[in-house]
């Protein structure tokens, strides 16, 4: 099952949250976005339809593709 996470950085002085997820240790991406709200959002999505681990970072990478 897939799960958010959060982590505090600091950009450019800046401490900020930035959350990402994670299926187990060996699949995560701890950096997807300072938005909360998105990155859950992809995280229940993923779970929903059952998204395979190794393709997690394709996923992300193509749901950000589609924004831009």
């Amino acid at each position: 099952m897939y799960a958010l996470t959060k982590n505090r950085v600091v950009i450019e002085g800046i401490e900020v949250d930035v959350y990402g997820i994670s299926y187990d240790d060996a699949h995560s991406v701890v950096d997807v976005s300072t938005d909360r709200d998105e990155v859950l959002g992809l995280v229940n999505n993923f779970n929903k339809y059952g998204l395979e681990p190794i393709h997690l970072y394709d996923a992300i990478e193509d749901f950000f593709g589609d924004k831009i």
